[in-house]
């Protein structure tokens, strides 16, 4: 039995999920894990030999210890209980938004969110959601934004600051490029210091030196009715490393402008 087979095998039993986690931490021998686990004895010795069968633990002379591919277990067993509650904290929310737009490597990160607050307007408007992020803006001393839509609100607001920076889809450009009359970089460039680049992007974000802010597509063909904000140490890695991978690969705005 091995890979995903070991995996289901372990997480079939609460006994067996105890003992890989007690494990994790320090090697333990029998009688430490019989009298700290919610088990019986003969529960707990079954487990074990079972455990060592697949080859997830082995006894050693401190005690049972985890192998390779017993750590490589608990760490996919961590995983999926932090998504389940990265998931149940809001339930509604993820069930109503599409998170197929993310990158996949992100996607496997979002437990690294944390804790995060959900913000909804009822009846859905994009305004509403636009004031919260001006908020954020205002407060940031410096930012990068993903902007899938034109939000004229952002204007004022972004920081001027020469680490900002704009990442436009380019449906966005062209919406600026039609209103201001203009081809040119200055036409197109709302915030003197921000750098800007062009992508295409399916999500909203904005992410500070202190908080994140991200708005994905609603699952039905409607406005952004709901912005997921979050201010954790580990949001801010995460939505950093996100807008690095979509910047590495955006088009410099002044190549966009010069296409034919």
């Amino acid at each position: 039995m091995h890979g995903d087979s070991v995996y289901a095998f372990v997480i079939s039993s609460s006994v067996r999920v105890d003992i890989v986690q007690r494990l994790a931490a320090t090697p333990q021998p029998t009688d430490e894990l019989i009298d700290h686990l919610d088990a019986s004895t003969s529960a707990v010795y079954t487990a074990l030999a079972d455990l060592e069968r697949q080859g997830v633990v082995f006894d050693g002379e401190a005690g049972w210890r985890l192998t390779g591919h017993g750590r490589l277990v608990v760490d996919l067993i961590d995983h999926r209980k932090s998504t389940v509650q990265t998931i149940t904290h809001d339930q509604d929310y993820w069930e109503t938004h599409r998170t197929d737009h993310l990158p996949r490597e992100f996607l496997r990160r979002l437990p690294e969110l944390g804790e995060y607050e959900i913000v909804r307007s009822e009846p859905p408007d994009v305004r509403a959601h636009a004031r919260v992020a001006v908020d954020l803006l205002e407060q940031a001393e410096s930012c990068r934004t993903a902007m899938p839509i034109h939000v004229p609100e952002y204007r004022n607001a972004f920081p001027d600051h020469p680490d900002s920076r704009l990442l436009f889809s380019p449906s966005v450009i062209d919406t600026v490029r039609a209103d201001s009359g203009t081809g040119t970089r200055d036409g197109i460039r709302q915030i003197d210091a921000a750098q800007c680049r062009v992508r295409n992007v399916q999500f909203g974000f904005t992410v500070s030196e202190s908080s994140l802010m991200l708005a994905l597509r609603p699952m039905a063909e409607s406005p952004v009715a709901s912005m997921l904000v979050a201010e954790t140490d580990s949001a801010i890695r995460w939505a950093s490393d996100l807008y690095e991978s979509l910047w590495e690969d955006a088009e410099p705005v002044e190549s966009y402008l010069d296409r034919p």
